[in-house]
């Protein structure tokens, strides 16, 4: 985002909140915030914001920072399968895996 847009949010919420008036620090921060951001979506949020708010919003309120993909949940989901998969493969062909010692007294399986 540019300083011109960060300047056009600002106006917006000093036009829309009357009893908010934005200090040339509070300014600096916006502008050093604002420029990983993405400005139709920020507006997008501050719409949303001035809808449900009596309050001017904060940075946090209305921040949209880019992040990078994340292929975890796909991965979690193939872990998932192929778990499901094992289990149902050991089930079928009814293997069991040894019994420890120390369980094998409490088990009514026997130990080989």
């Amino acid at each position: 985002m540019t300083k011109e847009e960060v300047v056009k949010l600002l106006i917006l919420i000093e036009s829309v909140y009357s009893n908010c008036s934005l200090k040339d620090e509070t300014v600096q921060q916006w502008f050093q915030f604002c420029f990983e951001m993405d400005y139709e979506k920020v507006l997008t949020k501050l719409k949303k914001h001035i809808r449900k708010s009596p309050f001017p919003p904060a940075i946090g309120d209305i921040a949209v920072f880019h992040y990078e993909e994340n292929y975890f949940p796909v991965m979690l989901q193939e872990w998932i399968k192929k778990g499901r998969e094992r289990i149902e493969c050991d089930y079928k062909s009814n293997k069991r895996g040894p019994i420890p010692t120390w369980l094998a007294e409490y088990s009514p399986r026997k130990s080989v």
